[in-house]
């Protein structure tokens, strides 16, 4: 039903450890202009639930599947991913992925 070529989006959910959301946010917040200078992410966005500081969404929309494939294989999503080890409960993120159905 779905191809390769289809755009895919990904949520990514992560909340801070006590004292650590400043730390986080900075981490998401330094991976947001080098990921939209991938040329299959064309969206990148970072939002932070107000009721609970410190509790992050980051909505990124890719081109195909192509595109989510390279993006884990860059050193700044590595470094993502250790600053989520360092700053987030759990030591990591949430991602869920999606299908584009309209516009």
């Amino acid at each position: 039903m779905y191809g390769s070529d289809e755009e895919v989006v990904l949520i990514t959910e992560a909340t801070a450890l006590p004292g650590r959301g400043d730390d986080q946010r900075r981490a998401f917040l330094e991976l947001i202009p080098q990921s939209l200078a991938e040329g299959d992410v064309s969206t990148f966005g970072l939002h932070e639930d107000r009721d609970r500081p410190g509790h992050f969404t980051l909505y990124q929309r890719f081109r195909n599947q192509h595109g989510v494939d390279l993006h884990v294989q860059t050193d700044h999503f590595a470094l993502s991913v250790e600053a989520l080890a360092q700053f987030a409960e759990g030591g990591k993120s949430r991602v869920t992925f999606y299908h584009v159905l309209s516009r």
